[in-house]
């Protein structure tokens, strides 16, 4: 391993090329025609489509909104569009922006790469990529359909209660931003689950944490802070959409509710969002610098942590955005003191890119030069935001155009800025054509300037009092000016979009050949063909270093070298990935990578089905999609039949002292089920939040006069779970032994006492002697029961499914990770069942 960095054209390793590498590529190809793209799971396919589908959504709410919505404000008086318009155009942009359009593009990224950067195969669960994919298209074509019935969102992008609900907004149109966007927000989650468990389990071998990729590592916090963001959001806009469509009282403070809960549950959502799109950004940056300035990344180490601290910080920022509502003093301190702490961690990442740059030789090119523009940009943006994180400022700045500058300098600036650093930099390794450089220089001025000309003088009209979201403003205030100027800066962004459409175009057809390596650069997805194979490595890459192909001679010698090799020869009739240690990176298993198939499709659809039918008001058709996702969900996952024999795979780890796991993985499992038991774990902690919250802002909870439940038949439910968690506890120990029998007893056991629990519980809540629709108090109080039954019910329906594949003989002890997951639900069912008893039914009588 040398210090020294190769030049550019200089040689480089390069993948292995072996016999099998045409039978493998067709057992990882997706079928064709159009059958053949519903069922696609390949992260190639998906990825791509997430990005294109990303920047069709930017073309549509983020291009031709803020266009016309410049029109109408370059002159004052203007009568281009009516104020009604306008609301509807300010709300779509911010919505389709924040939703639509940079968080997909980056999952899409972040799916297309992984693979290649970490050396793997394939993402860990394809089918659920698919399934995140499918949701996110319909959750957004579903929003847009409101145009269909002139239901257009018009209360901003953040839909503020009381004004999103059903007394000021009784017609569809917030009702189509919620459901909409909420399908949008399922796909979000799925793609995080997916991002996370990739990054964490499925890597080459001797890529340890500390020889991942940093575009690896800003994805990992990413995908976490999806979860622990955008599950209050979805459980906000549940309360939301209760409100509206069944007559609770959540946000009504005239029964006990709070227009400022939604306030609290959004920003916990909203203010991690701005670094949900800002952290992949920052791992572009972090790619891109050290190939284009010939220099190692300063400040590795330094660099994560920052990543990672800028996760936790963002949750403690969120109202950051409620300054001027009315909180105490030291709420106000504390958040402004945090606001401007994670101001810290930034600028360490800043550093480290100015000392890399400054130490290096630049070349440049077009993904550097719009790496530079980032560094503008966001330092800019940055310094503005830390002005608004002072609360006197604040206070003078909020709702003015500052604010609309400082946003737009940071997302633009900070974020797509980013992104087309990242297109120029690795869509040659898919195209195998390089993007034309006079075009793409073009395309970075014409941004550059028109960024600047158009969000420059915002912040100088805000500084003199222009408040945003107003539709037209009177002449004389001094105005006129900055905002003819901001205007015309939106034209030149819109000219600098269309050069880069216009390279795309010329650069497919007649782009110059990439090779695969056209930038010298540092890590694996250059050692590979342009384009790749469907499953990108035959033999999987062996890691020694953070820059393999600037450090290493070889990629398949070490250590597992005899393993990889051994992995191009066999299987080859079943698609194979490596399970490496998470801290370690050494092999650990070798499991079975999931086929194409129809039913993440089918699941989706069911999930658009649920929401739309709430939209429309047929909610019968609530549970017609429910139907749907089970069947689509049970069997996307059902058993696969074995293409081997169990003494093929023992020969196989005999050979090379690795498990073989044909009928998946027991570690992969467990980290994805782990992590629909932390979405769980979110949510229910989510309604807790909004429990508490309206039981500190009532001085009477429950309201005065309220028969309180009594506890007899919520006692012997809790106890009926208790003991239904013991026999399933007992079931899984009986299958680890091979005991069919004892798997069989003892779910059947687990299911009749939870459904006994279920039948118990309901019984109880039809008695009561109050309802949802009265006050706050019935209405968290029904709601965070039926979110126990909910995931009570799951746990039955896992329960029953286990009880069917194990009569079928699928399950033995060789083969039984769906066992152990099921087992890890249904404890959590338990424990969240009764840790919602003593809310529910505890607290009243302590309070």
């Amino acid at each position: 391993m040398s210090d020294r960095i190769p030049e550019l054209g200089d040689h480089y390793p390069t993948a292995a090329t072996v016999v099998t590498d045409p039978i493998l590529d067709d057992l990882w190809d997706d079928p064709p025609g159009l059958w053949g793209k519903l069922k696609a799971v390949q992260n190639d396919a998906i990825g791509k489509r997430l990005i294109l589908t990303g920047f069709f959504f930017l073309i549509l709410g983020g291009s031709v909104d803020s266009v016309v919505m410049r029109m109408q404000l370059a002159f004052p008086n203007n009568t281009l569009v009516s104020a009604q318009t306008y609301s509807e155009l300010f709300t779509n942009h911010g919505s389709v922006t924040m939703f639509l359009v940079i968080l997909p593009i980056f999952e899409g990224f972040a799916i297309l790469m992984l693979p290649l950067l970490l050396g793997a195969r394939e993402m860990p669960f394809p089918r659920l990529g698919a399934y995140s994919y499918f949701t996110f298209l319909m959750g957004g074509l579903l929003y847009y359909s409101g145009t269909l019935f002139s239901a257009v969102p018009d209360a901003g992008w953040f839909a503020y209660t009381p004004l999103s609900g059903p007394n000021f907004s009784p017609d569809l149109a917030i009702d189509v931003w919620v459901l909409g966007l909420g399908v949008a927000e399922v796909g979000a989650i799925a793609a995080a689950i997916e991002i996370i468990i990739g990054i964490m389990k499925v890597r080459a071998p001797g890529m340890t944490l500390a020889r991942m990729p940093l575009f690896a590592w800003a994805m990992l916090v990413t995908a976490f802070m999806i979860l622990f963001a955008f599950t209050p959001l979805i459980i906000g806009s549940l309360l939301l959409e209760l409100d509206r469509g069944f007559g609770t009282q959540f946000f009504n403070p005239e029964a006990g509710g709070s227009s400022l809960l939604w306030q609290h549950l959004f920003w916990i959502f909203g203010h991690p969002e701005v670094y949900i799109q800002f952290l992949p950004a920052t791992g572009i940056v972090s790619m891109v610098i050290p190939v284009f300035v010939r220099r190692r990344m300063v400040g590795y180490p330094w660099i994560v942590a920052s990543l990672v601290a800028i996760g936790f910080l963002s949750f403690g920022l969120w109202a950051h955005h409620m300054f001027a509502a009315g909180l105490a003093p030291i709420v106000l301190g504390f958040f402004a003191a945090a606001s401007m702490a994670i101001a810290i961690p930034a600028g360490i990442q800043i550093f480290a890119w100015v000392a890399t740059i400054w130490e290096g030789k630049p070349v440049w090119k077009t993904p550097f030069l719009f790496v530079l523009g980032f560094l503008f940009l966001f330092v800019l943006g940055g310094i503005t935001g830390v002005m608004v994180a002072s609360v006197p400022f604040d206070l003078q700045a909020h709702d003015s155009y500052f604010v609309v500058a400082h946003l737009h300098y940071v997302l633009i600036g900070g974020v797509a800025f980013p992104i087309f650093a990242g297109v120029y930099h690795w869509l040659p390794k898919y195209t195998g054509k390089l993007l034309n450089e006079r075009l793409g220089k073009w395309n970075f001025w014409l941004l550059f300037i028109g960024v600047n000309v158009t969000f420059f003088p915002m912040h100088i009209v805000g500084l003199m009092g222009m408040p945003r979201r107003i539709y037209t403003y009177p002449e004389g205030l001094g105005w006129e000016t900055y905002n003819l100027i901001s205007t015309i800066g939106v034209f030149i962004i819109v000219a600098g979009i269309a050069v880069f459409i216009w390279n795309l175009a010329y650069s497919l057809r007649r782009g110059e050949v990439a090779g695969n390596n056209p930038w010298g650069g540092d890590t694996l997805e250059w050692a590979v063909s342009s384009p790749p194979l469907q499953h990108s490595w035959s033999v999987p890459p062996i890691v020694e270093s953070r820059h393999p192909l600037w450090d290493q001679t070889e990629l398949h010698r070490g250590e597992d070298e005899r393993l990889v090799r051994a992995l191009s020869e066999w299987p080859l009739r079943w698609r194979a990935a490596l399970v490496t240690g998470t801290a370690t990176g050494r092999p650990e298993e070798i499991f079975r990578v999931a086929n194409p198939s129809i039913w993440p499709f089918v699941a989706a659809v069911g999930t658009v089905v649920i929401f739309a039918a709430e939209l429309f008001k047929v909610r019968w058709g609530a549970f017609v999609g429910a139907a749907i996702v089970v069947v689509g969900v049970v069997l996307w996952n059902r058993p696969q039949t074995a293409p081997i024999t169990e003494q093929e795979e023992v020969e196989f780890e005999e050979r090379h002292g690795i498990p073989v796991r044909v009928g998946g993985s027991l570690q992969v499992a467990k980290w994805g089920m782990g992590l629909i038991v932390l979405f769980v774990a979110i949510a229910f902690a989510s309604l807790l939040l909004s429990y508490f919250y309206l039981m500190i802002e009532n001085p009477d909870w429950p309201p005065a006069g309220m028969v309180l439940p009594g506890l007899g038949l919520p006692s012997l439910a809790v106890g009926l779970v208790v003991i239904s968690g013991i026999a399933i506890s007992r079931a899984r120990a009986a299958m680890r032994g091979d005991s069919r029998a004892g798997l069989l007893s003892g779910a059947a056991v687990a299911t009749l006492l939870m459904v006994g629990a279920g039948v118990v519980q309901s019984s109880q809540l039809g008695a009561l002697a109050f309802d949802s629709k009265t006050d706050a108090y019935g209405s968290i109080f029904y709601t965070l029961a039926g979110f126990i039954l909910v995931v009570a019910g799951a746990a039955v329906i896992m329960g029953l499914l286990t009880i069917y594949w194990t009569w079928r003989g699928e399950y033995t002890a060789r083969r039984h990770a769906p066992v152990d997951n099921v087992v890890r639900f249904w404890l959590t069912a338990v424990v969240v069942w009764a840790i919602g008893f003593g809310v529910l039914y505890l607290t009243p009588y302590l309070t």
